[in-house]
């Protein structure tokens, strides 16, 4: 069964690719046939749209989705060198692997071909790591230092991960439509955090201390976007191609927390510094999903989902606003000048009722 409709799916988009008009055209609807037999929302008496492509008039339908996603690598940072001088590690370095979420929608229907929409996403977490054993010569700190705080010491290892998440919630209005396009416009509140830890440790092996920093941040964007929702190919069939865009301007209350620890000396020392900003930002995403309908009323789905979020505070950029040196007063800032870029595949199941 699962097989079949993976192969079903697969036609959809090889269709759209290959035979645009064949596809387009293969279809011959009686008039006289009842559309509640076809399926077809050609034949149907009742307007057709995005929701609603069989012409069934619901009251309800709701879409749950798996998240199979990866997300851009930070904006570059040198951190460490080796003793001759040659970048060893990066921020830039931090690819994660594919993380997984999920993506529920209800949407409630409001009988003249428009909807109410809420929507949640969740992906939780990317995770990244980087290290480095020791080497002849050792490693030392890129020239900025870490925190403002610069150091010759040779290092033996490094030790660092990055790990991020993000949850959005929407709040939209779909207007009523007939045809391929549905207009929205609604509600977004996007969370994306971020904790980055780097760990060094030095001294001869008798005697080895380490130096641990780690930063967290957090930004909750809150806005209003505008988007629209299509069916690209195939309206009123059971096999069709959907497509959706949304972008919005936000603001983010951004918050970012770094912590600099020394067990050279006994109690180890710590250093804390923490600070807090608002700015504007942007959130963009765009989707490209192909359906089939098992019955009229459930419909399975794939597809590809990005999303792009900018004006973010993301923790490796931290790294060169905070001054957390033992010899120099605590300063700190938040800077809010970095973006991440999430994308990735879509598995899921469609109901209306």
């Amino acid at each position: 069964m699962f097989t079949t409709l993976i192969r079903r799916l697969s036609w959809c988009s090889l269709s759209l690719a290959l035979f645009p008009s064949f596809a387009e055209d293969s279809l011959v609807l009686d008039p006289a046939v009842d559309c509640q037999q076809t399926g077809f929302a050609e034949s149907c008496s009742m307007p057709c749209h995005v929701l609603d492509p069989l012409g069934m008039d619901p009251v309800w339908s709701g879409r749950v989705d798996a998240l199979l996603v990866w997300r851009s690598s930070p904006q570059s940072l040198p951190l460490f060198e080796s003793v001759p001088g040659a970048s060893v590690l990066n921020t830039a370095d931090f690819g994660s692997g594919m993380a997984a979420g999920s993506r529920f929608s209800i949407f409630r229907h409001t009988g003249d071909q428009g909807a109410v929409e809420f929507t949640f996403l969740r992906v939780q977490s990317f995770v990244a790591s980087e290290s480095l054993p020791p080497t002849q010569g050792g490693y030392v700190q890129a020239e900025h230092g870490i925190y403002c705080c610069p150091s010759e010491t040779p290092l033996n290892t490094i030790g660092s991960g990055l790990s991020s998440s993000l949850q959005s919630f929407e709040l939209n209005r779909r207007f009523p439509t007939t045809g391929r396009w549905q207009w929205l416009t609604g509600f977004r509140w996007v969370q994306w955090h971020e904790d980055l830890t780097l760990r060094t440790e030095y001294g001869p092996p008798q005697m080895t201390f380490q130096n641990d920093y780690q930063t967290t941040v957090w930004n909750d964007l809150y806005g209003w976007q505008l988007g629209a929702d299509s069916v690209l190919w195939g309206q009123g069939e059971p096999c069709r191609i959907e497509g959706i865009g949304k972008a919005g301007v936000y603001g983010n209350t951004a918050t970012q927390r770094s912590i600099a620890t020394n067990t050279a000396v006994q109690p180890p020392a710590t250093l804390t510094v923490a600070t807090n900003t608002s700015s504007l930002a942007f959130v963009g995403e765009v989707g490209l999903t192909a359906i089939y309908d098992i019955t009229d009323r459930i419909s399975v789905r794939a597809g590809y989902t990005a999303l792009w979020l900018e004006g973010l505070a993301t923790a490796p950029n931290q790294l060169d606003h905070q001054d957390l040196c033992f010899s120099d007063p605590i300063r700190g800032a938040t800077d809010t000048g970095g973006g991440a870029w999430v994308q990735g595949i879509t598995l899921g199941l469609e109901a209306r009722y």
